[in-house]
């Protein structure tokens, strides 16, 4: 029984709160617009935050974004508008999966970032 009431005694101790886990773990990325701009965020604590932070780094030029928690993520975009995104824990992953996803086959990744994990 006293392992169990120390193990209950630790796990209370060390378990940080599920508000406080997902602190400074957004991530945004700001894309689009006639100059295929981009801008990212990462590591805020809301996905609010990190989405105007990635818009104020695109200086005004994206029309889109994307919010990730957690994770890396992607967008591939072609000079013609066509554009994809994906989430990945693995960066090379996201930018593998964007590029395929997107509809065009002249598409590039214009920005990829990661949040801690």
């Amino acid at each position: 029984m006293p392992r169990i009431a120390l193990a209950a005694l630790a796990l209370f101790l060390f378990a940080a709160p599920a508000s406080a886990q997902n602190e400074g773990k957004w991530g945004a990325i700001a894309h689009g617009g006639a100059e295929r701009a981009s801008g990212s965020a990462v590591d805020y604590p809301s996905r609010e935050e990190a989405r105007q932070a990635a818009l104020e780094a695109c200086g005004g030029r994206c029309t889109r974004t994307i919010a990730f928690l957690r994770t890396c993520a992607a967008v591939a975009e072609s000079p013609s508008g066509a554009a994809a995104w994906s989430s990945n824990r693995f960066r090379d992953r996201a930018i593998a999966r964007a590029l395929k996803q997107c509809a065009n086959s002249d598409c590039a990744v214009v920005a990829w970032a990661c949040t801690r994990h």
